[in-house]
Protein backbone atom coordinates (compact mmCIF):
# COMPACT_ATOMS: atom_id res chain seq x y z
CA UNK A 1 0.00 0.00 0.00
CA UNK A 2 1.24 3.70 -0.80
CA UNK A 3 1.53 5.85 2.38
CA UNK A 4 2.58 9.31 2.68
CA UNK A 5 6.10 9.68 3.74
CA UNK A 6 6.62 10.74 7.52
CA UNK A 7 9.61 12.66 6.07
CA UNK A 8 7.19 15.37 4.69
CA UNK A 9 6.26 16.27 8.46
CA UNK A 10 9.69 15.88 9.88
CA UNK A 11 11.19 18.02 6.58
CA UNK A 12 11.30 21.93 7.40
CA UNK A 13 8.62 23.92 8.56
CA UNK A 14 8.63 25.83 5.71
CA UNK A 15 7.79 23.31 3.36
CA UNK A 16 5.10 21.92 5.57
CA UNK A 17 3.33 25.26 6.09
CA UNK A 18 2.90 25.59 2.53
CA UNK A 19 1.17 22.12 2.36
CA UNK A 20 -0.91 22.25 5.21
CA UNK A 21 -1.94 26.35 3.59
CA UNK A 22 -2.77 24.52 0.69
CA UNK A 23 -5.06 21.70 1.48
CA UNK A 24 -6.87 24.70 4.10
CA UNK A 25 -7.41 26.37 0.54
CA UNK A 26 -8.82 23.34 -1.20
CA UNK A 27 -11.53 23.21 1.16
CA UNK A 28 -12.21 26.58 1.08
CA UNK A 29 -12.77 25.52 -2.30
CA UNK A 30 -14.64 22.90 -2.10
CA UNK A 31 -17.10 23.78 0.55
CA UNK A 32 -17.93 27.87 -0.70
CA UNK A 33 -18.49 25.87 -4.04
CA UNK A 34 -22.02 24.97 -1.89
CA UNK A 35 -23.06 28.61 -1.18
CA UNK A 36 -21.33 30.58 -3.38
CA UNK A 37 -24.14 30.26 -6.28
CA UNK A 38 -26.92 30.42 -4.17
CA UNK A 39 -26.69 34.52 -4.47
CA UNK A 40 -26.20 34.54 -8.30
CA UNK A 41 -28.80 31.90 -8.96
CA UNK A 42 -31.14 35.03 -9.95
CA UNK A 43 -28.92 36.31 -12.58
CA UNK A 44 -28.36 32.67 -13.55
CA UNK A 45 -31.85 31.90 -14.87
CA UNK A 46 -32.79 34.97 -15.87
CA UNK A 47 -29.63 34.18 -18.73
CA UNK A 48 -30.02 30.31 -19.15
CA UNK A 49 -33.81 30.07 -18.01
CA UNK A 50 -35.04 26.25 -16.05
CA UNK A 51 -36.57 28.30 -13.39
CA UNK A 52 -37.93 24.77 -12.25
CA UNK A 53 -34.70 23.09 -12.03
CA UNK A 54 -32.83 25.73 -9.95
CA UNK A 55 -33.07 23.72 -6.97
CA UNK A 56 -30.76 20.77 -8.51
CA UNK A 57 -27.63 23.11 -9.07
CA UNK A 58 -27.44 22.38 -5.80
CA UNK A 59 -28.26 19.11 -5.11
CA UNK A 60 -26.35 17.46 -7.91
CA UNK A 61 -23.30 18.99 -5.98
CA UNK A 62 -23.92 17.25 -2.84
CA UNK A 63 -25.27 14.13 -4.56
CA UNK A 64 -22.05 13.52 -6.39
CA UNK A 65 -19.84 14.43 -3.78
CA UNK A 66 -21.24 12.85 -1.52
CA UNK A 67 -21.70 9.33 -3.21
CA UNK A 68 -17.99 9.03 -3.94
CA UNK A 69 -16.44 9.71 -0.33
CA UNK A 70 -16.21 6.24 0.77
CA UNK A 71 -14.99 4.99 -2.54
CA UNK A 72 -12.12 7.74 -3.25
CA UNK A 73 -11.05 7.35 0.67
CA UNK A 74 -10.85 3.70 0.26
CA UNK A 75 -8.94 3.96 -2.95
CA UNK A 76 -6.82 6.37 -1.58
CA UNK A 77 -6.15 3.61 1.38
CA UNK A 78 -4.95 1.06 -1.80
CA UNK A 79 -3.03 3.12 -4.08
CA UNK A 80 -1.92 6.65 -2.14
CA UNK A 81 -3.40 9.79 -1.18
CA UNK A 82 -1.88 12.00 -3.37
CA UNK A 83 -2.45 10.56 -6.60
CA UNK A 84 -6.19 10.43 -6.15
CA UNK A 85 -5.97 14.09 -4.19
CA UNK A 86 -4.98 15.49 -7.51
CA UNK A 87 -7.41 13.31 -9.54
CA UNK A 88 -10.42 14.96 -7.86
CA UNK A 89 -8.71 18.53 -7.82
CA UNK A 90 -8.63 18.28 -11.54
CA UNK A 91 -11.83 16.84 -11.84
CA UNK A 92 -13.29 19.89 -10.09
CA UNK A 93 -11.29 22.59 -11.83
CA UNK A 94 -12.48 20.95 -14.98
CA UNK A 95 -16.27 20.91 -13.85
CA UNK A 96 -15.67 24.67 -12.37
CA UNK A 97 -14.70 25.65 -16.30
CA UNK A 98 -17.32 24.16 -17.77
CA UNK A 99 -19.61 25.87 -14.99
CA UNK A 100 -18.40 28.97 -15.99
CA UNK A 101 -18.94 28.12 -20.30
CA UNK A 102 -22.61 26.07 -19.53
CA UNK A 103 -25.10 27.82 -22.17
CA UNK A 104 -28.25 25.76 -20.81
CA UNK A 105 -29.77 25.38 -17.17
CA UNK A 106 -29.28 21.53 -17.92
CA UNK A 107 -25.84 22.47 -18.84
CA UNK A 108 -24.93 23.87 -15.73
CA UNK A 109 -26.15 21.12 -13.75
CA UNK A 110 -24.22 18.28 -15.60
CA UNK A 111 -21.45 20.15 -15.10
CA UNK A 112 -21.91 20.59 -11.53
CA UNK A 113 -22.12 17.56 -11.11
CA UNK A 114 -18.45 16.97 -11.85
CA UNK A 115 -17.83 19.86 -9.60
CA UNK A 116 -18.93 17.82 -7.33
CA UNK A 117 -17.51 14.23 -7.97
CA UNK A 118 -13.85 16.35 -7.69
CA UNK A 119 -14.93 17.31 -4.40
CA UNK A 120 -15.90 14.06 -3.25
CA UNK A 121 -12.61 12.93 -3.48
CA UNK A 122 -10.45 16.01 -2.42
CA UNK A 123 -12.05 16.41 0.61
CA UNK A 124 -12.08 13.29 2.58
CA UNK A 125 -8.60 12.69 1.29
CA UNK A 126 -7.70 16.03 3.00
CA UNK A 127 -8.84 15.13 6.29
CA UNK A 128 -6.72 11.90 5.69
CA UNK A 129 -3.52 13.58 4.69
CA UNK A 130 -3.78 15.82 7.94
CA UNK A 131 -3.56 12.79 10.26
CA UNK A 132 -1.45 10.93 8.19
CA UNK A 133 1.32 13.78 8.12
CA UNK A 134 1.05 15.91 11.02
CA UNK A 135 2.50 14.53 14.44
CA UNK A 136 -0.36 12.95 16.45
CA UNK A 137 -0.44 15.39 19.41
CA UNK A 138 -1.05 18.39 16.38
CA UNK A 139 -3.97 16.78 14.30
CA UNK A 140 -6.70 18.18 16.75
CA UNK A 141 -5.19 21.54 16.26
CA UNK A 142 -5.14 21.46 12.55
CA UNK A 143 -8.37 19.56 12.55
CA UNK A 144 -9.72 22.35 14.32
CA UNK A 145 -8.16 25.30 11.23
CA UNK A 146 -9.85 22.85 8.48
CA UNK A 147 -13.50 22.85 10.56
CA UNK A 148 -13.34 26.62 11.21
CA UNK A 149 -13.04 27.10 7.53
CA UNK A 150 -15.46 24.68 7.04
CA UNK A 151 -17.79 26.73 8.67
CA UNK A 152 -16.58 30.24 7.58
CA UNK A 153 -16.72 28.81 4.27
CA UNK A 154 -20.62 28.57 4.49
CA UNK A 155 -20.79 31.83 5.89
CA UNK A 156 -18.85 34.16 3.08
CA UNK A 157 -20.29 31.71 0.04
CA UNK A 158 -23.31 33.97 -0.63
CA UNK A 159 -21.52 37.08 0.25
CA UNK A 160 -18.59 36.40 -1.89
CA UNK A 161 -21.31 35.43 -4.72
CA UNK A 162 -22.93 38.23 -4.22
CA UNK A 163 -19.78 40.79 -4.73
CA UNK A 164 -18.81 38.50 -8.15
CA UNK A 165 -21.91 38.81 -9.72
CA UNK A 166 -22.71 42.42 -9.23
CA UNK A 167 -19.20 43.52 -10.00
CA UNK A 168 -17.97 40.55 -12.82
CA UNK A 169 -20.48 38.05 -14.02
CA UNK A 170 -22.05 35.09 -12.51
CA UNK A 171 -19.73 32.99 -14.26
CA UNK A 172 -16.59 34.03 -12.44
CA UNK A 173 -18.28 32.61 -9.41
CA UNK A 174 -16.41 29.37 -11.39
CA UNK A 175 -14.06 30.75 -13.24
CA UNK A 176 -12.20 31.96 -9.88
CA UNK A 177 -11.64 28.42 -8.52
CA UNK A 178 -8.77 27.73 -11.80
CA UNK A 179 -6.30 30.24 -10.45
CA UNK A 180 -6.27 28.99 -6.57
CA UNK A 181 -6.81 25.39 -7.56
CA UNK A 182 -4.11 25.85 -9.59
CA UNK A 183 -1.65 27.02 -7.02
CA UNK A 184 -2.77 24.36 -4.76
CA UNK A 185 -1.93 21.74 -7.27
CA UNK A 186 1.48 23.13 -7.77
CA UNK A 187 1.95 23.66 -3.77
CA UNK A 188 0.40 19.66 -3.67
CA UNK A 189 2.45 18.17 -6.18
CA UNK A 190 6.08 20.23 -4.70
CA UNK A 191 5.60 19.64 -1.74
CA UNK A 192 3.43 16.08 -1.03
CA UNK A 193 5.91 13.10 -1.23
CA UNK A 194 5.33 9.51 -0.74
CA UNK A 195 6.74 6.15 -0.45
CA UNK A 196 6.93 4.08 -3.92
CA UNK A 197 4.03 1.88 -4.43
CA UNK A 198 4.14 -2.01 -3.92
CA UNK A 199 4.63 -4.26 -6.33
CA UNK A 200 1.83 -6.54 -5.04
CA UNK A 201 -1.48 -5.93 -7.43
CA UNK A 202 -4.17 -4.31 -5.16
CA UNK A 203 -7.11 -5.87 -5.17
CA UNK A 204 -9.90 -3.59 -6.12
CA UNK A 205 -13.57 -4.28 -4.56
CA UNK A 206 -15.33 -2.92 -7.58
CA UNK A 207 -18.85 -4.79 -7.29
CA UNK A 208 -18.77 -3.23 -3.69
CA UNK A 209 -18.00 0.34 -5.10
CA UNK A 210 -20.61 -0.31 -7.60
CA UNK A 211 -23.46 -1.03 -4.94
CA UNK A 212 -22.10 1.33 -3.05
CA UNK A 213 -22.83 4.28 -5.80
CA UNK A 214 -26.25 2.82 -6.34
CA UNK A 215 -27.26 2.15 -2.85
CA UNK A 216 -26.16 5.93 -1.90
CA UNK A 217 -27.57 7.92 -5.08
CA UNK A 218 -31.41 5.67 -5.24
CA UNK A 219 -31.62 6.62 -1.26
CA UNK A 220 -30.66 10.44 -1.52
CA UNK A 221 -32.51 10.50 -4.79
CA UNK A 222 -35.88 9.46 -3.27
CA UNK A 223 -35.44 11.31 -0.07
CA UNK A 224 -34.72 14.61 -2.65
CA UNK A 225 -37.60 13.86 -4.46
CA UNK A 226 -40.38 12.80 -2.04
CA UNK A 227 -42.66 15.32 -1.13
CA UNK A 228 -41.45 17.83 -3.89
CA UNK A 229 -41.43 16.99 -7.20
CA UNK A 230 -43.54 13.36 -6.43
CA UNK A 231 -45.36 11.93 -3.12
CA UNK A 232 -43.93 9.78 -0.91
CA UNK A 233 -45.78 6.88 -2.06
CA UNK A 234 -45.71 7.51 -5.87
CA UNK A 235 -44.00 5.02 -8.19
CA UNK A 236 -41.26 6.99 -8.88
CA UNK A 237 -39.89 7.50 -5.14
CA UNK A 238 -41.14 3.71 -3.91
CA UNK A 239 -39.06 2.46 -6.44
CA UNK A 240 -35.82 4.00 -5.48
CA UNK A 241 -36.33 3.24 -2.02
CA UNK A 242 -37.18 -0.46 -3.20
CA UNK A 243 -33.29 -0.46 -5.48
CA UNK A 244 -31.66 1.50 -2.75
CA UNK A 245 -33.06 -1.22 -0.19
CA UNK A 246 -32.00 -3.99 -2.34
CA UNK A 247 -28.56 -2.45 -3.17
CA UNK A 248 -28.24 -2.35 0.32
CA UNK A 249 -28.58 -5.99 0.79
CA UNK A 250 -26.28 -6.58 -2.29
CA UNK A 251 -23.67 -4.50 -0.58
CA UNK A 252 -23.62 -6.13 2.63
CA UNK A 253 -23.34 -9.52 0.77
CA UNK A 254 -20.75 -8.58 -0.82
CA UNK A 255 -18.74 -6.74 1.85
CA UNK A 256 -18.45 -10.09 3.59
CA UNK A 257 -16.80 -12.11 1.31
CA UNK A 258 -14.19 -10.12 -0.66
CA UNK A 259 -10.95 -9.72 0.48
CA UNK A 260 -10.63 -6.00 0.43
CA UNK A 261 -13.96 -4.33 0.97
CA UNK A 262 -14.43 -0.85 -0.38
CA UNK A 263 -16.13 0.00 3.18
CA UNK A 264 -15.00 -2.82 5.72
CA UNK A 265 -17.87 -3.96 7.76
CA UNK A 266 -14.95 -4.56 10.83
CA UNK A 267 -15.34 -0.42 11.34
CA UNK A 268 -18.49 -0.87 12.70
CA UNK A 269 -17.81 -3.41 15.25
CA UNK A 270 -15.67 -0.71 16.55
CA UNK A 271 -17.42 1.03 19.48
CA UNK A 272 -15.81 4.59 18.98
CA UNK A 273 -16.28 4.46 15.33
CA UNK A 274 -20.03 3.25 14.81
CA UNK A 275 -20.93 5.56 18.07
CA UNK A 276 -19.06 8.15 16.40
CA UNK A 277 -20.72 8.07 13.07
CA UNK A 278 -24.38 7.65 14.77
CA UNK A 279 -23.88 10.75 16.48
CA UNK A 280 -22.31 12.69 13.10
CA UNK A 281 -25.48 11.71 11.05
CA UNK A 282 -27.68 13.15 13.85
CA UNK A 283 -25.64 16.10 13.94
CA UNK A 284 -25.85 16.07 10.34
CA UNK A 285 -29.65 16.30 10.33
CA UNK A 286 -29.19 19.03 12.74
CA UNK A 287 -26.89 20.96 11.09
CA UNK A 288 -29.19 21.16 7.62
CA UNK A 289 -32.29 21.14 9.25
CA UNK A 290 -31.60 24.61 11.39
CA UNK A 291 -29.71 25.83 7.78
CA UNK A 292 -33.06 25.67 5.71
CA UNK A 293 -36.05 26.03 8.46
CA UNK A 294 -34.50 28.71 10.76
CA UNK A 295 -34.45 30.97 8.04
CA UNK A 296 -37.87 30.16 6.91
CA UNK A 297 -39.28 30.47 10.69
CA UNK A 298 -37.96 33.95 11.05
CA UNK A 299 -39.16 35.19 7.57
CA UNK A 300 -42.09 33.50 7.49
CA UNK A 301 -43.56 33.60 10.65
CA UNK A 302 -41.81 36.41 12.95
CA UNK A 303 -41.92 39.08 9.95
CA UNK A 304 -38.04 39.66 9.14
CA UNK A 305 -36.47 39.89 5.79
CA UNK A 306 -33.61 37.97 4.02
CA UNK A 307 -31.28 40.19 6.05
CA UNK A 308 -32.57 38.91 9.20
CA UNK A 309 -33.12 35.39 8.17
CA UNK A 310 -29.23 35.63 7.60
CA UNK A 311 -28.28 37.35 10.33
CA UNK A 312 -29.51 34.75 12.30
CA UNK A 313 -27.03 31.98 11.26
CA UNK A 314 -24.44 33.71 11.12
CA UNK A 315 -24.09 33.93 14.99
CA UNK A 316 -24.46 29.54 14.49
CA UNK A 317 -21.84 29.73 11.72
CA UNK A 318 -19.56 31.30 13.95
CA UNK A 319 -20.03 29.60 17.15
CA UNK A 320 -19.11 26.39 14.93
CA UNK A 321 -15.53 27.91 14.49
CA UNK A 322 -15.46 28.36 18.61
CA UNK A 323 -17.04 25.46 19.18
CA UNK A 324 -14.20 23.34 17.23
CA UNK A 325 -11.58 25.05 19.33
CA UNK A 326 -13.20 23.66 22.31
CA UNK A 327 -13.41 20.38 20.93
CA UNK A 328 -9.68 20.50 20.52
CA UNK A 329 -9.18 20.80 24.62
CA UNK A 330 -11.94 18.89 25.89
CA UNK A 331 -10.51 15.75 23.45
CA UNK A 332 -7.04 15.83 25.64
CA UNK A 333 -9.41 16.07 28.99
CA UNK A 334 -12.29 13.74 28.16
CA UNK A 335 -13.39 10.99 26.43
CA UNK A 336 -15.09 11.04 22.92
CA UNK A 337 -18.43 10.30 24.75
CA UNK A 338 -18.54 13.02 27.03
CA UNK A 339 -17.24 15.58 24.05
CA UNK A 340 -20.80 13.97 22.00
CA UNK A 341 -22.91 14.27 24.76
CA UNK A 342 -21.84 18.24 25.71
CA UNK A 343 -22.18 18.67 22.13
CA UNK A 344 -25.90 16.67 21.16
CA UNK A 345 -26.88 18.29 24.86
CA UNK A 346 -26.24 22.21 23.77
CA UNK A 347 -27.59 21.35 20.18
CA UNK A 348 -30.65 19.94 21.80
CA UNK A 349 -31.17 22.56 24.06
CA UNK A 350 -30.67 25.41 21.24
CA UNK A 351 -33.85 23.25 19.51
CA UNK A 352 -35.91 23.35 22.58
CA UNK A 353 -35.26 26.84 23.10
CA UNK A 354 -36.22 27.87 19.07
CA UNK A 355 -39.26 25.41 19.88
CA UNK A 356 -40.33 27.62 22.57
CA UNK A 357 -39.50 30.91 21.09
CA UNK A 358 -42.50 33.40 20.85
CA UNK A 359 -43.22 34.82 17.25
CA UNK A 360 -43.10 38.04 18.49
CA UNK A 361 -39.13 37.36 19.96
CA UNK A 362 -36.30 40.20 19.12
CA UNK A 363 -34.28 38.70 16.89
CA UNK A 364 -31.17 38.79 19.43
CA UNK A 365 -33.11 35.93 21.23
CA UNK A 366 -32.65 33.80 17.81
CA UNK A 367 -29.08 35.08 17.65
CA UNK A 368 -28.32 33.62 21.11
CA UNK A 369 -30.01 30.18 20.54
CA UNK A 370 -28.24 29.87 17.42
CA UNK A 371 -24.97 30.77 19.01
CA UNK A 372 -25.61 27.61 21.27
CA UNK A 373 -26.46 25.51 18.49
CA UNK A 374 -23.43 26.47 16.52
CA UNK A 375 -21.37 25.34 19.79
CA UNK A 376 -22.95 22.21 20.14
CA UNK A 377 -22.49 21.45 16.39
CA UNK A 378 -18.48 22.40 16.54
CA UNK A 379 -17.98 20.67 19.24
CA UNK A 380 -18.63 17.56 17.09
CA UNK A 381 -16.62 18.52 14.00
CA UNK A 382 -13.12 17.68 14.61
CA UNK A 383 -13.68 15.49 17.53
CA UNK A 384 -15.60 13.03 15.68
CA UNK A 385 -12.55 13.25 12.97
CA UNK A 386 -10.29 12.12 15.69
CA UNK A 387 -12.44 9.64 17.07
CA UNK A 388 -13.39 7.70 13.63
CA UNK A 389 -9.65 7.83 12.36
CA UNK A 390 -7.84 6.89 15.33
CA UNK A 391 -10.36 4.27 16.07
CA UNK A 392 -9.32 2.51 12.79
CA UNK A 393 -6.80 0.22 11.70
CA UNK A 394 -3.68 2.16 9.54
CA UNK A 395 -5.03 0.34 6.15
CA UNK A 396 -8.24 1.71 6.86
CA UNK A 397 -7.52 5.31 7.84
CA UNK A 398 -8.74 6.83 4.25
CA UNK A 399 -12.19 4.87 3.89
CA UNK A 400 -12.84 5.60 7.69
CA UNK A 401 -11.89 9.55 7.43
CA UNK A 402 -14.23 9.72 4.86
CA UNK A 403 -16.92 7.93 6.79
CA UNK A 404 -17.39 10.94 8.77
CA UNK A 405 -18.52 13.73 6.03
CA UNK A 406 -20.55 10.75 3.85
CA UNK A 407 -22.61 10.22 7.28
CA UNK A 408 -22.94 14.14 7.76
CA UNK A 409 -24.29 14.52 4.52
CA UNK A 410 -26.92 11.48 3.95
CA UNK A 411 -27.97 12.64 7.50
CA UNK A 412 -28.46 16.20 6.05
CA UNK A 413 -30.56 14.99 3.30
CA UNK A 414 -32.74 12.30 5.52
CA UNK A 415 -33.32 15.10 8.07
CA UNK A 416 -34.16 17.75 5.36
CA UNK A 417 -36.92 15.28 3.96
CA UNK A 418 -38.37 14.43 7.33
CA UNK A 419 -38.54 18.08 8.28
CA UNK A 420 -40.15 19.17 5.50
CA UNK A 421 -42.40 16.52 5.59
CA UNK A 422 -43.18 17.37 9.15
CA UNK A 423 -43.43 21.03 8.26
CA UNK A 424 -45.72 20.51 5.22
CA UNK A 425 -47.76 17.96 6.36
CA UNK A 426 -48.76 20.43 9.62
CA UNK A 427 -49.32 23.22 7.51
CA UNK A 428 -51.71 21.81 5.32
CA UNK A 429 -53.54 20.59 8.23
CA UNK A 430 -53.58 24.22 9.61
CA UNK A 431 -55.14 25.52 5.99
CA UNK A 432 -57.74 22.97 6.29
CA UNK A 433 -58.70 23.78 9.76
CA UNK A 434 -58.70 27.56 8.83
CA UNK A 435 -60.22 27.21 5.03
CA UNK A 436 -63.18 28.93 5.82
CA UNK A 437 -61.04 31.94 7.21
CA UNK A 438 -58.77 31.87 4.14
CA UNK A 439 -61.12 31.85 1.78
CA UNK A 440 -60.87 30.01 -1.70
CA UNK A 441 -57.01 30.59 -1.98
CA UNK A 442 -56.72 28.61 1.16
CA UNK A 443 -55.22 25.48 -0.87
CA UNK A 444 -52.23 27.94 -1.99
CA UNK A 445 -50.94 28.44 1.23
CA UNK A 446 -50.27 24.69 2.18
CA UNK A 447 -47.05 24.94 0.42
CA UNK A 448 -44.28 27.33 3.02
CA UNK A 449 -42.45 29.01 -0.23
CA UNK A 450 -45.40 30.18 -1.82
CA UNK A 451 -47.14 31.11 1.62
CA UNK A 452 -43.76 33.32 1.73
CA UNK A 453 -43.85 35.22 -1.58
CA UNK A 454 -47.82 35.88 -1.13
CA UNK A 455 -47.43 37.18 2.58
CA UNK A 456 -47.04 41.06 1.52
CA UNK A 457 -50.24 41.28 -0.90
CA UNK A 458 -52.75 39.34 1.67
CA UNK A 459 -54.96 41.21 4.22
CA UNK A 460 -53.14 41.69 7.23
CA UNK A 461 -55.33 39.49 9.30
CA UNK A 462 -55.09 36.42 7.05
CA UNK A 463 -51.26 36.98 6.72
CA UNK A 464 -51.36 36.82 10.79
CA UNK A 465 -53.19 33.91 10.94
CA UNK A 466 -50.42 32.09 7.94
CA UNK A 467 -47.89 33.14 10.17
CA UNK A 468 -49.06 31.80 13.13
CA UNK A 469 -49.79 28.63 11.07
CA UNK A 470 -46.31 28.06 9.71
CA UNK A 471 -44.89 29.06 12.87
CA UNK A 472 -46.28 26.44 14.73
CA UNK A 473 -45.55 23.71 12.08
CA UNK A 474 -42.39 25.07 11.94
CA UNK A 475 -41.92 24.68 15.65
CA UNK A 476 -42.68 21.50 15.48
CA UNK A 477 -40.29 20.33 13.33
CA UNK A 478 -37.57 22.00 16.13
CA UNK A 479 -39.02 19.39 17.87
CA UNK A 480 -38.37 16.68 15.66
CA UNK A 481 -34.73 18.02 15.71
CA UNK A 482 -34.70 18.72 19.54
CA UNK A 483 -35.32 14.08 18.95
CA UNK A 484 -32.27 14.24 16.84
CA UNK A 485 -29.96 15.58 19.50
CA UNK A 486 -31.72 12.94 22.36
CA UNK A 487 -31.10 9.82 20.03
CA UNK A 488 -27.33 11.52 19.30
CA UNK A 489 -26.91 11.62 23.13
CA UNK A 490 -27.77 7.54 23.38
CA UNK A 491 -25.43 6.94 20.48
CA UNK A 492 -22.86 8.56 22.23
CA UNK A 493 -23.42 6.99 25.45
CA UNK A 494 -23.06 4.06 22.86
CA UNK A 495 -19.57 4.45 21.78
CA UNK A 496 -17.89 3.30 24.47
CA UNK A 497 -14.79 4.91 26.73
CA UNK A 498 -12.14 5.42 23.92
CA UNK A 499 -10.31 8.73 24.20
CA UNK A 500 -7.25 10.84 22.60
CA UNK A 501 -3.79 9.70 23.33
CA UNK A 502 -0.54 9.98 22.31
CA UNK A 503 1.09 6.50 23.04
CA UNK A 504 4.17 6.25 20.74
CA UNK A 505 8.06 7.21 21.96
CA UNK A 506 7.64 9.59 19.14
CA UNK A 507 4.64 11.35 19.58
CA UNK A 508 5.20 11.33 23.11
CA UNK A 509 9.23 13.45 22.16
CA UNK A 510 7.40 15.29 19.64
CA UNK A 511 4.59 16.44 22.14
CA UNK A 512 7.77 17.72 24.50
CA UNK A 513 8.50 19.81 22.40
CA UNK A 514 5.93 21.76 21.32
Amino acid sequence: MVEVNSDTAKGSASRLNWLMSALLVSIFLTQVDQTIVSTALPTIVSELNGLEHMSWVFTIYMLCSTVVMPIAGKLSDIFGRKGFYMFGLAVFLLGSALCGFAGSMAELIVYRGIQGLGAGFVIPITFTLVFTIMPKEKAGKYQTFYMSVFALSSIVGPSLGAVITQNLDWRWNFYINLPIGLYVFIVLNRTLKEKSASKARPSVDAKGAALLAITTLSILLALKLGGEQYAWLSAPVIGLLLVGAAGLALFVAVERRVREPILPLQLFRVRSISGTLAATFLQGVILYGALLFIPLFVQGSMGGDVGDAGNTLTPMMFSMMLGATMSNVLMKRWTYRAGMIASMSLAGAGMLGMAYMPLDAQMWKIALVMLVVGIGIGILMPLAQMAVTYGAEDRFKGVATSTVGFSRSVGGVFGSAVLAAIVNGSLSTAVRRHAAELGAASPDFANPQQLLAADSSLPEPTAALLRQALGESVQLGFWFLALAAVLGIVAAACSGGARFRIDSEADLRSAAKA
